[in-house]
């Protein structure tokens, strides 16, 4: 009798132990789901400081542009850090960036930095390809541990680079595929040493896929998915070609990374798509789909400052108060943009009130649970569940699948059968 009591306890205990540990795992299906189907997120470039912006700008100037920046509504800021201001100990430009920052993480947005190397070496300063490889390294770190940033390009479309590189052109290493995977490897734990939580990805213009070294970079991007601890890989499309390049690329090669369009602009100069500013409102939305149709995690436009005015960029004035002024204003593509990003937040809190609703019909400790998850996930948190889906893919499988609860109930009802048999026998 005591024996098939302590059964019939023991596999009440089972089944509530697996019941309980399932509710705890309905968390990580939630976000798998919503890894796999979730919206796409939004950034934009913050101009102004960016590159060597940052040291020929008044602050007045840089407030108007984050903003108008900000107005769009994007959940995160892009900067491409250029890093003169580290090399020459120009203290107050560095403190106008942090400054800048600041005001990003206080209006609740996550930010991308950028590896723009430094205009330094553009502008007479070149280092040869080993120079420039060492000094990569320190950059990454200082920035990453500086500011934190939740996301970090750590390469900028290798090509980029040529003109800050003497011997970009003629070194052999500058083109060898193994140099770049293992200067990426580098650079992603140097970013990880001095910033845990950010997140790491690479990427590469798009229009390079079918140029002279196409089977250079198809072979990066091959390879370099290997790199522990990358998370992303990027295509920056200028136009329809590039469109075509990506998704060329895309179907030939399955990717196991997240794809981001990190860069993106009508045309590769900042003018309005056939001299038409309307014509770019309408471009915007064709970028959207696409790359909701190759399921890219973020997209981020590059020539921001078209969403207030063409002429910043076309015939910028000298006077700090009518670029201001200018930075007031919003152009065609600025409201489809910012339209299309409050169709996807209003999307998205659909989603996630539908999801709420249906786990309501769940058991109250995995609904209890799931809410715990919810109340507890920050802006940057929520916005790498794409990221590392395969990572919490086998988090809500394992010992707690209904297999094992559905045999904890048959050994339930064995040892119940057993309690009221030994019972008549008494």
């Amino acid at each position: 009798m005591f024996r098939a009591r302590g059964l019939l306890v023991f596999a009440i205990l089972f089944v509530f132990i697996t019941g309980g540990a399932a509710g705890v795992a309905q968390p990580v299906h939630a976000q798998e789901a919503t890894a796999k189907s979730g919206s796409m997120n939004y950034g934009a470039v913050f101009t102004v400081a960016s590159y060597g912006n940052m040291e020929e700008t008044a602050v007045s100037v840089a407030n108007a542009d984050l903003t108008m920046l900000l107005s769009t509504n994007v959940q995160c800021i892009r900067i491409d850090i250029g890093y003169s201001p580290w090399l020459q100990n120009n203290q107050t430009a560095i403190n106008e960036m942090t400054g800048l920052v600041r005001q990003i993480r206080d209006a609740g947005k996550c930010l991308i930095i950028a590896d723009a190397a430094s205009e330094s070496y553009r502008k007479g300063g070149q280092l040869t390809w080993s120079q420039f490889m060492a000094a990569w390294g320190p950059r990454v770190s200082t920035l990453a541990a500086l500011y934190h940033p939740d996301y970090y390009i750590v390469v900028k479309e290798p090509g980029w680079y040529v003109p800050l590189i003497s011997d970009a052109i003629t070194n052999p290493q500058f083109q060898n595929v193994s140099v770049w995977l293992s200067l990426t490897q580098d650079l992603t734990n140097d970013v990880h040493a001095a910033s845990p939580s950010t997140v790491v990805g690479v990427s590469i213009a798009a229009n390079s896929l079918s140029g002279a070294n196409g089977k250079f970079y198809s072979q990066y991007l091959n390879q370099v998915q290997s790199t522990s601890g990358l998370s992303f890989i990027g295509f920056d499309i200028y136009g329809p070609n590039d469109q075509q390049a990506t998704e060329t690329y895309l179907s030939a090669n399955p990717p196991s990374k997240a794809v981001w369009i990190p860069e993106a602009w009508s045309t590769a100069t900042g003018a309005p798509l056939n001299g038409s500013p309307s014509d770019d409102a309408q471009w915007i939305q064709s970028i959207v789909t696409f790359a909701t149709s190759v399921r890219a995690a973020f997209l981020i436009p590059f020539f921001t400052d078209d969403f207030a005015s063409y002429s910043l960029i076309s015939d910028p004035p000298t006077s700090v108060a009518q670029i201001v002024s200018l930075f007031q204003q919003r152009t065609p593509v600025f409201s489809a943009f910012a339209s299309l990003v409050a169709a996807t937040s209003n999307a998205s809190s659909a989603q996630v009130s539908s999801t709420a609703t249906s786990s309501g019909a769940q058991s109250s400790s995995a609904a209890s649970s799931q809410s715990k998850a919810s109340s507890t996930t920050s802006v940057s948190s929520s916005l790498t569940s794409h990221i590392t889906s395969t990572s919490l893919s086998s988090g809500g499988k394992g010992i707690f699948s209904k297999r094992v609860i559905a045999v904890a109930i048959i050994l339930v009802i064995i040892a119940a059968v057993a309690v009221i048999y030994l019972r008549r026998r008494r």
